[in-house]
């Protein structure tokens, strides 16, 4: 798509970042606010109470989706694995646009889940403008990209930040979201003004403002989105108001997040002082599609024909060799300093590539890589609460570590991270020596996925009593996308109800369910159904021939085949019965024209 020109984007007012504790808000139709934008990455799964917060939202007010890991300044083409799963949730959802970072985030195929700063070079702008346009052709639509905040800089770059965002604007046809929170942290750590970088932007190119809070600490400020929005950041807003007229404004609060009305007087504050400065009434977009105010926002592709594009993208041998020794400083397992120590040749390249003005660069580099640890575990300890307290901070802690180090994350949805830690569970140490534990994190891996797993319409009663009695022998029976069967060899109804109740003690000492051979002669195993009913996600441990059935339905057998599997394992055909209306209950069973 030839992205030359095309429609100015729309002006949606204020509104706020929608994060998971007000999604019943959401779902509610409560949201007292222009507009909405939402991560895009945790929507990802097709189903669920995500998808159903994000139709709700969209039947209402404008929807953005903003982006974490799209990286178009990573060596490469982006992701196209990624981008087919933003592309359907944008074909889906038609949001007004989709924005992401200016940044780099995976280096031969690893992925960081971290925006890492770029520099600000020619190169490094030839290989951002080149990603930018492979985004847009793959999404069909302008991309909208947003400065990042920064705590080290490169000695290679030969622009300010200002004019490399400028210039990737131009030549690449995306517009620009200015965090004013970001300008504001990224010019005390490197001393510029963020008036100069305000003048250095096009007016034109501007179509977004952030607005979010950030921590000070003797000799930085760090961007943590943690507090309501600072004074420093609202007088940088009025000043980009008068810059660059109205352009919509967002409110982000991504850590220990506030009530909704504490959010919603935060973006009231913002249409307040839009209103003093500009002189006019904020015009609302609520139901609309947006009120165009005239913003320019995509004037030529190139301002310089661009050159041709090979299938990896533009060389960049500099790049590549600071990306390759900031992944090594980042990802040491005791730290950017200890990295250093070990190596003094790399040392003298970490310090001839990075600076930090006055700042020790090593010391700056430490809060990239603590960032790429803890985001991790703050996500594996979202997926795995229950794994978490019954291994205790510690040991968890550690096997996150192993984790990381020997299983790097390949996925750029960072939601994923953890598919492959029950596995890692069995056989770690930790795993060896309470394999409680591996089953555990079998259970929260596929409740997780079944929180969001593609909807499909259940078979119900009523289809069954549709049936003829001679077509009930050849129905085809198969499982909604939701439903998961896990093999675990303890009651995990029991572990899971004594975790919740803090009786962590009780809960190591469950035992198995049967110590007893099988016939394979191995150690006997409970099969627990997952099923998700009315975006709530349960379990429960079914009896052993139960389990056999439902497995055998996983894979697709039809119904007199899963009787005969029963009958020859004892099964009464009344009991039969009564299982299968338990599982229309548990709406488990997909309608088979919906296959």
């Amino acid at each position: 798509m030839n992205f030359r020109r095309a429609p100015a984007l729309p002006f949606l007012g204020h509104g706020v970042g929608l994060r998971v504790p007000h999604y019943e808000r959401a779902l509610a139709g409560a949201l007292e606010v222009d507009w909405v934008e939402v991560i895009s990455e945790n929507f990802f799964g097709g189903g669920g109470r995500p998808r159903a917060v994000l139709e709700a939202v969209r039947r209402d007010r404008p929807l953005v989706f903003h982006g974490v890991s799209l990286g178009v300044g990573s060596l490469g083409p982006p992701d196209a694995g990624y981008l087919r799963r933003l592309r359907a949730l944008a074909r889906d959802f038609e949001p007004a646009w989709i924005s992401d970072h200016v940044c780099w985030t995976r280096f031969e195929g690893r992925q960081s889940h971290e925006l890492l700063p770029l520099p600000f070079s020619e190169e490094a702008l030839a290989v951002a403008v080149d990603n930018t346009q492979r985004v847009q052709d793959a999404l069909g639509r302008p991309l909208v990209l947003e400065n990042a905040s920064s705590y080290v800089q490169h000695a290679a770059s030969q622009l300010t930040e200002w004019e490399f965002l400028a210039e990737l604007a131009v030549r690449s046809g995306c517009s620009l979201l200015l965090d004013l929170n970001n300008v504001v942290v990224s010019a005390f750590n490197h001393g510029f003004s963020p008036d100069d970088y305000l003048a250095g932007l096009p007016p034109g190119k501007v179509v977004q403002f952030h607005l979010a809070n950030h921590s000070q600490y003797a000799h930085h400020k760090f961007d943590d989105h943690r507090g309501p929005v600072p004074e420093a950041v609202w007088t940088l807003y009025e000043e980009a108001l008068r810059r660059f007229g109205p352009v919509s404004s967002l409110v982000e609060w991504d850590e220990d997040i506030p009530e909704w009305e504490q959010l919603v007087a935060e973006r009231d504050e913002a249409e307040r002082r839009a209103e003093r400065v500009l002189g006019i009434a904020a015009q609302r977009a609520r139901g609309e599609p947006g009120t165009n105010l005239g913003h320019e926002v995509l004037g030529p592709r190139l301002s310089v024909a661009p050159a041709p594009r090979g299938a990896s993208g533009p060389a960049a041998p500099e790049l590549e060799a600071s990306q390759r020794l900031l992944v090594a400083a980042l990802t040491w397992p005791r730290g950017v300093g200890d990295w250093a120590a070990t190596d003094p040749s790399a040392c003298r390249e970490l310090g001839q590539r990075f600076a930090a003005g006055d700042a020790d660069p090593i010391e700056r580099l430490e809060l990239y890589a603590n960032a790429y640890f803890y985001r991790q575990l703050d996500a594996l300890r979202g997926v795995f609460p229950r794994l978490a307290r019954l291994a205790g901070d510690v040991a968890f802690h550690d096997l996150v570590t192993d984790y990381v180090l020997e299983c790097p994350s390949r996925d750029p949805d960072l939601r994923l991270r953890g598919d492959r830690l029950p596995e890692f569970v069995r056989a770690h140490p930790l795993g060896r020596e309470t394999p409680l534990l591996a089953d555990l994190a079998e259970l929260e891996l596929a409740l997780a996925g079944a929180l969001d797993a593609p909807d499909a319409e259940a078979l119900a009663r009523i289809d069954l009593a549709r049936l003829a009695a001679g077509d009930w022998a050849r129905l085809e029976l198969a499982l909604v996308p939701s439903a998961r069967i896990v093999r675990a060899s303890y009651d995990l109804e029991r572990v899971a109800r004594l975790c919740d109740a803090g009786e962590l003690a009780r809960a190591l000492e469950a035992p198995r369910v049967d110590t007893g051979p099988s016939e394979t002669g191995r150690p006997r195993a409970a099969s627990v159904l997952v099923s998700r009913r009315e975006h709530r996600v349960c379990f429960r441990v079914l009896d052993e021939r139960e389990g056999l059935a439902l497995a055998r339905i996983g894979e697709g057998a039809r119904f007199d085949a899963v009787c005969e599997v029963l009958g020859a394992h004892g099964a009464e055909p009344a009991t039969i019965l009564a299982w299968l209306e338990r599982w229309l209950d548990d709406g488990v069973l997909r309608r088979p024209f919906e296959r």
